[in-house]
């Protein structure tokens, strides 16, 4: 009787033990599930927006199918702002430098030019590397900002559904992928009569530094206070409307260079500039797993908001810290100034 009471509160002893231990676990998966979530929907801005990708219609995925092959192949051949914003940049460039399309898309010329691409700084990342020249031979047109929801919806009107509350319609547009992008480039030359493409990675960083070797758009100095970022420190904690940050014009008068959105390039991805030898009008490897990113976004410190950094994503991605911006490669239609046509040929 006396071993049966001992052996009775030893096991009810363990069993309540292993309770409060069980019960203990419990508590702190779910704390940590509480506090990823919670950074989740701060990223995403919305539950379930993912799912969209699964129902995107047969006609979109034939069309994504072929948009590489036919602008691997015209790389090869020669060849609404608000309005603080755009007053910064018509401050800096004559008239006949200026288009705005028919979305109300303004554009500027940069190039032809020769100059530095890449770090030479033994800090950056080695996918920086080495500095290198580039002869970009030809002029292109150059978007203000990033496209916008108001202008990627009238392309795809079904988008509006993914957008968080906070992204209004002078917002970049997010959650578009790489085909998604290329996609709305090849709408847009047929609505226009104009050639419009993602930028090469070459034709990006040229815009956004120039000729001096500059690590942010503005000089060589981190100021927060010129672009949407983690450091921003302002109103945002999410993307913010385009050219909201006048002061960080790039020396073309393009705005939001960095920070806000990381930007789709037309080139595949390489994990390096090889020699370092002079390339020009250099449109990436022929082929590779990812398509780069450029710019950093409102998720990134200072550091990855340089001109030089690089980051990659396969072409199906998407998320709510990727935009894209166009080029117009195209001579043809009236808005682009008559004593420019001969500059803007490719």
């Amino acid at each position: 009787m006396i071993i049966s009471t001992v052996t009775g509160g030893t096991i009810s002893e363990w069993l309540l033990a292993a309770l409060i231990v069980v019960l203990a676990i419990q508590s702190a998966v779910l704390l940590l599930v509480l506090l990823r979530l919670n950074r989740l929907l701060k990223s995403v801005g919305a539950i379930g927006v993912r799912l969209h990708w699964a129902s995107k219609t047969a006609q979109q995925s034939a069309i994504a199918a072929n948009l590489d092959t036919r602008l691997a192949s015209a790389l090869k051949e020669p060849g609404s702002v608000t309005s603080t914003g755009l007053a910064a940049v018509e401050a800096a460039k004559p008239a006949s430098a200026m288009f705005t399309n028919s979305l109300g898309m303004a554009f500027v010329r940069v190039g032809p030019a020769e100059f530095t691409m890449g770090s030479s700084d033994a800090k950056s990342p080695d996918n920086e590397k080495p500095a290198h020249t580039v002869l970009l031979t030809q002029a292109c047109w150059m978007a203000v900002t990033p496209v916008t929801n108001a202008q990627y919806e009238q392309f795809d009107p079904d988008h509006r559904q993914l957008r968080p509350a906070w992204n209004s319609d002078d917002h970049p547009v997010i959650f578009t992928n790489w085909n998604e992008a290329t996609a709305f480039c090849l709408w847009l030359s047929q609505r226009d009569g104009r050639e419009y493409r993602l930028p090469t990675e070459a034709q990006w960083e040229f815009a956004a530094r120039g000729t001096d070797g500059r690590i942010f758009p503005w000089g060589n100095q981190w100021d927060p206070r010129r672009c949407n970022s983690a450091e921003e420190g302002g109103d945002f904690d999410q993307t913010s409307p385009v050219a909201h940050f006048p002061n960080g014009v790039s020396p073309h008068g393009v705005l939001d260079m960095v920070g806000n959105v990381w930007e789709w390039c037309a080139d595949w991805y390489e994990p390096g500039y090889g020699s370092g030898a002079t390339r020009s009008d250099p449109t990436g490897p022929a082929a590779s797993q990812y398509k780069v990113c450029r710019g950093g976004s409102w998720m990134n410190h200072g550091y990855s908001c340089r001109v030089t950094m690089r980051a990659r994503r396969a072409v199906d991605f998407s998320d709510a810290y990727i935009g894209f911006r166009v080029v117009c490669v195209s001579e043809t239609g009236t808005a682009i100034a008559p004593d420019a046509k001969e500059d803007a040929k490719v």
